[in-house]
């Protein structure tokens, strides 16, 4: 007989629903948690009660948008820190950023989405106090180093570093954050200073 569930093994695929269920629900539970975790987190830095922060999402359909897309990224990542950064861009929409600058937190927002904990590490180890040397730059990357060349890839393809045009026979390991790079970099200083002061 040709069936791939044979009357013997009609146990073995019950068991295996049921563990397709019990699987759909564990994702369920925690994609729930995250949810709450990361609205906990817009609640605290936007300093704003549920109904002052309802009303602000109800009454604008772009802050509406910024915010629906960054609960939807929190809820599918499992790092504390991105649903963090997620949270701040959505509060600079909640708080009136979003009315001058809105295709900026667009920019900003799609650019957290897209990238992880590590590749902010990264960043920041480029824009603050990256001499050039790409041992000094490995040293201060967190992951392991065989991830060092794809993380700077994916800055690259974000728009947040390039590589200067290098002369034959110079170096070819030279990063530089870009305009939109520096800019990425100060709204997130900016957001933790704010956050500091609150």
């Amino acid at each position: 007989m040709n069936s791939i569930v044979q009357l013997g093994d009609v146990p073995a695929w019950i068991s295996v629903g049921t563990g397709a269920a019990g699987l759909y629900l564990g994702i369920r539970n925690r994609r729930q948690q995250q949810a709450t975790a990361w609205a906990a987190i817009v609640e605290e830095l936007a300093g704003l009660t549920d109904l002052e922060l309802r009303r602000v999402v109800e009454d604008n359909p772009v802050v509406a948008e910024i915010v629906g897309r960054a609960w939807e990224a929190a809820v599918e990542t499992a790092s504390h820190d991105k649903r963090r950064l997620l949270a701040k861009v959505a509060v600079a929409a909640i708080r009136g950023y979003a009315t001058a600058q809105v295709d900026e937190l667009q920019f900003l927002l799609r650019t957290v989405i897209e990238l992880d904990p590590a590749h902010v590490t990264l960043l920041v180890a480029i824009g603050h106090d990256w001499s050039g040397n790409v041992d000094q730059l490995a040293a201060k990357w967190p992951s392991p180093p065989h991830l060092l060349f794809p993380a700077l890839s994916s800055l690259g393809r974000a728009g947040l570093t390039s590589q200067p045009h290098q002369l034959v026979g110079g170096p070819a390991e030279n990063w530089r954050l870009t305009s939109y790079g520096r800019r990425f970099l100060n709204f997130l200083e900016e957001t933790d200073e704010a956050e500091a002061a609150s």
